[in-house]
């Protein structure tokens, strides 16, 4: 379903980009190379202008890094560049056509390593664990990705899918590890409150607004409210765990997140956290740096 409508807005941004090209070509007298070349930077400006205006809401209501973790301007430039390529990556790339999004056939695992479920956040698919999945697949994990649908329901409603693929995946004498990226961390934890670890070893969240994030109410959908501050969803999950979590959970998160704001709604009791710096959300799902982490905790 999201693939289907990923694929209608890049037609919808193509056209426009093209049209506003043609229009300036026709008045400016550009040649039609040139009229190309600006449909392009129109085309990609999109995602770039979003990013941008991520940013610049999470700076407003940021959390302030610790003095270890600050960054200086020439880093800042490189983490808004690699989040713009990160989201180009996921939005124009992979998850519209996620089934060019391939890794490693589980079977290809040595079986000595835990099997890994990926799931994934707000408005994304499995497609977008791509880059993510080949780098686990390959130290030897079985790597199973799931698509939460239908798109915008209830962050509860996605604990039904995602027990129904560790059936499918897990054998029945295997735990495997949750990887939840942003969103998908608050599943992994409905999960885990709803049928414990009989399933499940660990889980590792990546970039969770664990305590919600002001960047939710820009969003659509019954997903997105349970992702407010405020939510009662959230106090209702935090209220479960005030016992101590199921599983054990280690929160990777940036101290530089563009879409989780304040950042320290990543921070989560009786977790292992794990701040990092210069990185934006959805580049957690294409850094070496994260990539290194989750591998050495799966394998610790």
């Amino acid at each position: 379903m999201l693939a289907r409508l990923l694929r209608l807005l890049l037609v919808a941004v193509a056209l426009g980009a093209c049209a506003i090209a043609w229009g300036l070509g026709r008045w400016l007298g550009f040649s039609t190379g040139a009229a190309a070349l600006i449909a392009a930077a129109l085309f990609f400006a999109v995602p770039a202008t979003m990013i941008l205006l991520t940013f610049a809401i999470a700076w407003r209501h940021r959390t302030p890094p610790p003095p270890e973790l600050r960054i200086g301007p020439s880093a800042a430039i490189r983490c808004v560049l690699h989040e713009i390529f990160s989201y180009t990556a996921a939005y124009v790339f992979l998850q519209p056509f996620p089934r060019f999004a391939r890794w490693a056939e589980p079977e290809s695992a040595t079986g000595r390593r835990p099997p890994v479920v990926l799931v994934h956040g707000y408005m994304c698919n499995a497609g977008g664990w791509a880059w993510f999945a080949r780098r686990l697949a390959a130290r030897g994990h079985a790597v199973h990705a799931v698509t939460l649908e239908p798109l915008f329901a209830p962050i509860e409603d996605y604990v039904a899918p995602l027990a129904r693929e560790l059936d499918e995946v897990v054998r029945p004498d295997e735990r495997a590890i949750l990887i939840g990226h942003s969103m998908g961390g608050l599943v992994c934890r409905a999960y885990a409150r709803r049928f414990g670890g009989a399933r499940i070893g660990r889980v590792v969240t990546l970039g969770t607004p664990h305590h919600g994030s002001v960047l939710a109410p820009l969003g659509h959908g019954a997903d997105a409210l349970d992702m407010w501050p405020t939510s009662e969803w959230l106090r209702e999950l935090a209220a479960s765990e005030a016992g101590g979590l199921p599983v054990p959970v280690m929160s990777i998160y940036s101290c530089h997140d563009n879409f989780v704001a304040p950042q320290a709604s990543s921070v989560l009791a009786g977790a292992k956290n794990v701040p990092i710096a210069g990185l934006g959300h959805l580049s957690l799902q294409f850094s070496r740096r994260v990539a290194a982490l989750v591998a050495a905790e799966l394998e610790s």
